[in-house]
């Protein structure tokens, strides 16, 4: 009766760690209670040796994968090595079904083992004729329960044994593998499994009511970063050769860096004659310095380069232009001034008084205009006796000329203003000629107090010098002064200095010696210098 499984292809699980042996059946010796195997697959991989001999003693479970009237292949047919080939892993895959299905199984536990005078039955386990009678169990039994032996079916445990993968010629299956999610990790997971293991994953932390009570401090955490000790703790790490090397690389320079080495520029390249009166040194964002000047010297500079050929309206001209850029760029530039944000343009309101700083934001809110910036100009009363400045009636009469108002009293300036530009007082500190500028400088320094816009002062009063002036100063977010800034405290605002193009011998016509701290810009800001 042994001859009968001879043969036969088995899976045999063995004790003591040694996992599972596959292979072909090649004898069965009753009285030694051993199983010798040919053609040995040992847990998955092809083993180097021939034949395998395994004691009864050692078995720990054992099923017929394919029988031997199974496996046969006839020579005879007409698709040669191929079609044999195929037909004979197709047979061996339908019987691993029978097996995965619980319905074969000739050795059990080595406890059990009995002989019997008709052939070897090693444990008690059933011989092929009792598997064969017993029923075949379904698929959706399968897929839901597992397979099961009949030692563990009939002892009602749920266990689920390990897959085992049929033995074939040409490819093998390793056993399943379940995570801790239950699902199959053998095979590769699809889009929604890996979206929920990756959920589960991220999320799966159970979370707590003080931790979403509590705010995360980011910059505590980044105060923990102590980036200094990392990059030399990855340093350390480096070999030898590698840290002497990094030592010695190139300097890296950056956009605004020259590679050729050049001396570095004097700070004070800007000397004025001394007055007397207050100074404050400023230095440009290259850190050259700028030094302020009295109005009387700078009066004295913008008259002699009149008499050079660059006549005040010139000089206007180019204040104007400047305060025009820093009004755009402060009432938003692009942002209110496109072609499909023309409902909203920017309103802003320029108070003058009748002298030459007058005269300049006046200037200014014509070319504001030019830009669509809507404009409402704000002087005092002409007087007709001294008659008022030349520049201020030429530059009112082009200002008359665009959609922009005028107005005397700033009651009806529209509730809403974007930027109000500050040009009512001279270096003297008044507003006008006549008893009606002082009126109108109080009502408009109340008016300009009350309003919430930010201020813009074109040449304003040094606050440092002696002025005769009965109101206080309106504290602006920028102060313009053309060519040389005079003395401002760091309370009255930010400075910026605009460059109006004098030429060198002009500057060394009233004892300045004179480098342009411009740069390539038309304004720049100036920092108190310390």
């Amino acid at each position: 009766m042994t001859d009968a499984f001879v043969g036969c292809e088995v899976s045999v699980e063995v004790g003591g760690g040694l996992g599972f042996y596959q292979g072909r059946v090649v004898s069965v010796n009753s009285q030694k209670q051993t199983l010798t195997i040919t053609r040995v697959i040992h847990n998955g991989r092809p083993d180097a040796l021939n034949e395998v001999t395994i004691s009864a003693c050692d078995i720990k479970d054992l099923k017929i994968i394919a029988r031997p009237s199974e496996t046969m292949i006839q020579v005879s047919n007409a698709e040669g090595k191929s079609s044999m080939r195929y037909s004979a892993q197709r047979q061996a895959q339908q019987s691993f079904q029978k097996v995965h299905d619980g319905q074969e199984q000739i050795i059990a536990k080595p406890q059990q083992q009995q002989t019997t005078g008709t052939g070897l039955n090693l444990g008690g386990g059933e011989t092929p004729q009792q598997a064969k009678r017993k029923p075949r169990t379904s698929v959706g039994e399968t897929l839901a329960h597992g397979t099961q032996s009949s030692t563990t079916r009939d002892q009602g445990n749920d266990w689920q044994r390990p897959y085992q993968a049929p033995y074939t010629s040409h490819e093998y299956s390793s056993p399943r593998r379940n995570d801790k999610y239950g699902n199959d990790s053998s095979r590769t997971p699809g889009k929604r499994e890996r979206r929920r293991n990756r959920d589960e994953t991220t999320f799966g932390t159970p979370i707590d009511d003080d931790m979403l009570s509590t705010e995360f401090d980011f910059e505590k955490n980044l105060a923990l970063f102590d980036k200094q000790a990392v990059i030399e703790e990855i340093q350390s790490l480096k070999p030898d050769v590698v840290r002497q090397a990094d030592r010695y690389t190139e300097k890296k320079y950056r956009c605004d860096e020259n590679v050729l080495p050049s001396k570095a520029p004097a700070k004070k390249q800007i000397t004025v004659p001394t007055s007397g009166a207050a100074e404050v040194i400023y230095a440009n964002d290259c850190g050259l310095l700028v030094p302020s000047v009295s109005s009387e010297l700078r009066a004295e500079l913008l008259s002699t380069a009149n008499q050079h050929g660059l006549t005040h309206s010139r000089q206007l001209e180019i204040i104007g232009r400047a305060a025009t850029e820093v009004i755009l760029s402060l009432s938003g530039g692009n942002h209110r001034l496109g072609p499909g944000n023309s409902h909203q343009p920017p309103v802003v309101v320029v108070l003058c008084g009748c002298h030459v700083q007058g005269a300049a934001g006046v200037n200014a809110a014509r070319q504001l205009e030019s830009h669509g910036v809507r404009t409402v100009v704000v002087t005092p009363q002409l007087p007709t006796s001294p008659p008022p400045s030349l520049l201020l009636t030429h530059e009112l009469q082009l200002y008359a000329l665009t959609s922009g108002r005028t107005a005397s009293d700033p009651g009806g300036i529209p509730a809403t203003v974007d930027l109000i530009v500050d040009a009512r007082l001279d270096h003297s500190g008044r507003a006008g000629e006549g008893g009606s500028g002082h009126t109108w400088l109080t009502s408009t320094t109340r008016w300009a107090s009350n309003s919430r816009a930010p201020i813009l002062a074109l040449d304003p009063p040094s606050d440092l010098a002696a002025i005769p002036s009965t109101q206080p100063p309106l504290l602006a977010r920028v102060l313009l002064c053309p060519s040389l800034p005079l003395a401002y405290t760091p309370a009255r605002g930010k400075v910026y200095l605009i460059n109006v193009p004098i030429p060198q011998q002009t500057f060394s016509a009233v004892g300045i010696k004179y480098v342009s701290p411009f740069g390539a810009k038309l304004v720049i800001p100036l920092h108190p210098y310390e």
